[in-house]
């Protein structure tokens, strides 16, 4: 009997350990709690833990496999977006749910997926900044003058907002700064290329550094009942968007 409890135990930790390692994936690749907890209770479900109980909030992960077993606690430290993790930890899910991979195997796939999964480098942020700067530039009927000073602002905004990113962990300080930057490439271009819309430069510029998919994510979360991660995900919006505002309206203020 002990052997077998021992057996059973070393089950339930494997088990655990898949899913905990999923979530954390998800939520500091920037998934919406409703995915990560779903995808936390069909792996639990799928080896019989039904009653398994997750909560999960964009800086903490909370999971019990059944209400004989200890809990798991993991506390989230960073968050970005990268939705290529985010694919693979689902194709991995699934694939075990259908009993196409073993729990070993699972585990080793995500710590892989966790670790050689990188995000993308700053120059390619960089080159992918100037693209949607000119996309929204288009939208909004911008002019062919405008053009060079969007890519420019967008590319360089979004440039100084990864390399602070990285060299610091504090939040809403790379916006504020990538936000100063845009405002001051884009008044520069438009003094020295005037006859442009400053306006419609400056809101194209931008759009690299909004936190399109946190607002999005709190959205998904408020249809699925998800007030917790809701709340905190709209709020870190509002306070990221507030401290883009403030960078570009440090330099408007004097122009």
């Amino acid at each position: 009997m002990k052997v077998e409890k021992l057996h059973i135990n070393d089950h339930e930790e494997q088990v655990k350990d898949v899913v905990m390692l999923a979530a954390r994936i998800l939520l500091e690749a920037g998934a919406e709690g409703t995915r990560t907890e779903d995808t936390m209770n069909y792996i639990a479900s799928h080896y019989g833990f039904i009653q398994n109980n997750s909560f999960v909030t964009n800086t903490v992960i909370n999971f019990i496999l059944h209400d004989q077993s200890y809990p798991r606690i993991y506390r989230i430290k960073e968050r970005n977006t990268n939705l290529i993790k985010i694919s693979k930890v689902n194709s991995v899910s699934r694939k075990l749910v259908r009993d196409e991979l073993t729990l070993e195997e699972a585990f080793g796939l995500l710590e892989k997926i966790y670790i050689t999964t990188k995000d993308h480098p700053v120059w390619f942020k960089t080159i992918a900044g100037a693209l949607i700067a000119l996309s929204f530039l288009y939208l909004q009927d911008g002019l062919p003058i405008d053009i060079f000073t969007t890519l420019a602002g967008g590319a360089l905004g979004i440039c100084i907002t990864e390399i602070i990113k990285r060299r610091t962990p504090t939040q809403f300080i790379p916006e504020f700064f990538g936000g100063l930057t845009i405002a001051l490439t884009v008044v520069t271009g438009h003094y020295y290329i005037p006859g442009g819309d400053l306006s419609t430069m400056l809101i194209s510029s931008v759009m690299p550094i909004v936190p399109g998919v946190l607002i999005t994510n709190a959205i998904q979360d408020l249809f699925g009942g998800h007030m917790m991660m809701f709340t905190t995900k709209s709020s870190e919006a509002l306070v990221t968007s507030f401290a883009i505002g403030a960078g570009v309206s440090s330099v408007l203020i004097f122009v």
